[in-house]
């Protein structure tokens, strides 16, 4: 008998605790339950009544279609891939590191429920995948914390859920307050230091703009005077190579006039 009441209060517990984690920031993916079709119970009481009965008995029966060829079954929808082995330990590793609670549940899932289990590990790698996407470390640090109130929130919550003394809710009622007083303060911090960050940020630019506003006139004279010199010196080295080309031509046309009367003079001893 004791064992069967553990057995129905670790069911109960699990049944709580998988929908709260694996919803909202924590566990940020929801599971997805089917509505039931109204119109298909209608459709099965109208044929149930006996005036459906009489229409159907009216009409004359159908012979059966030939089935079509091919295949009988639709194909089945892709599966998601299960995290890989290697992938698996560095989350375990992860939770044993910022959030120890969540490895007892995770454990409880993997034996008693392993859909379930693939489905929060899944989850859980793609979190932390967002997390180590973040190349700014401080902005990292910042994410991490609110992620470790996320997911303690929800396990408490889901405490909550199941049914214990008085106490024991008073307890837990008081120390999940304690958390979301904790993850508020939190997000107002990390808000005030983005807002002193951009406070910041625009007085330098207030000032490089007041700085360009002074200096306007100079910088555009001092880079119009820079622009003109260069131009110049471009110029006068152009200059100074044409003109030493043009010398190098002279120089080599005088040569040859000076040696051709004395090409002509050895002709003619020839």
């Amino acid at each position: 008998m004791v064992k069967h009441i553990k057995t129905v209060s670790t069911t109960f517990v699990l049944s709580i605790l998988i929908p709260l984690l694996l919803t909202g920031p924590g566990f940020a993916q929801s599971t997805e339950k089917a509505a039931p079709d109204k119109l298909g119970k209608a459709k099965t009481n109208n044929t149930n009544s006996p005036a459906a009965s009489k229409s159907s008995a009216q009409q004359p029966s159908k012979k059966p279609s030939k089935a079509k060829k091919g295949p009988a079954t639709s194909p089945d929808k892709k599966k998601p891939v299960n995290v890989p082995a290697a992938r698996r330990t560095e989350l375990l590793k992860f939770c044993e590191q910022h959030h120890e609670e969540l490895l007892p549940l995770l454990e409880s899932l993997r034996k008693k429920r392993p859909e379930e289990f693939e489905k929060a590990l899944r989850t859980l790698d793609r979190e932390i995948n967002q997390l180590q996407a973040v190349k700014s470390k401080d902005r990292h640090e910042k994410l991490l914390e609110q992620w470790v109130l996320r997911s303690k929130i929800k396990l408490l919550s889901a405490k909550l859920a199941v049914r214990t003394s008085k106490e024991q809710r008073v307890k837990t009622t008081a120390s999940l307050t304690k958390l979301i007083v904790q993850l508020q303060d939190l997000k107002l911090k990390h808000l005030s230091d983005e807002q002193q960050a951009t406070r910041s940020r625009l007085a330098k630019i207030t000032t490089q703009i007041d700085q360009l506003r002074e200096t306007r006139d100079a910088e555009i004279k001092k880079q119009i005077d820079a622009l003109t010199k260069n131009a110049e010196r471009i110029q006068a080295a152009q200059k100074a190579k044409i003109a030493a080309k043009n010398k190098a031509k002279n120089s080599n046309k005088q040569l040859t006039t000076k040696q051709e009367p004395v090409k002509n003079n050895q002709a003619k001893k020839n």
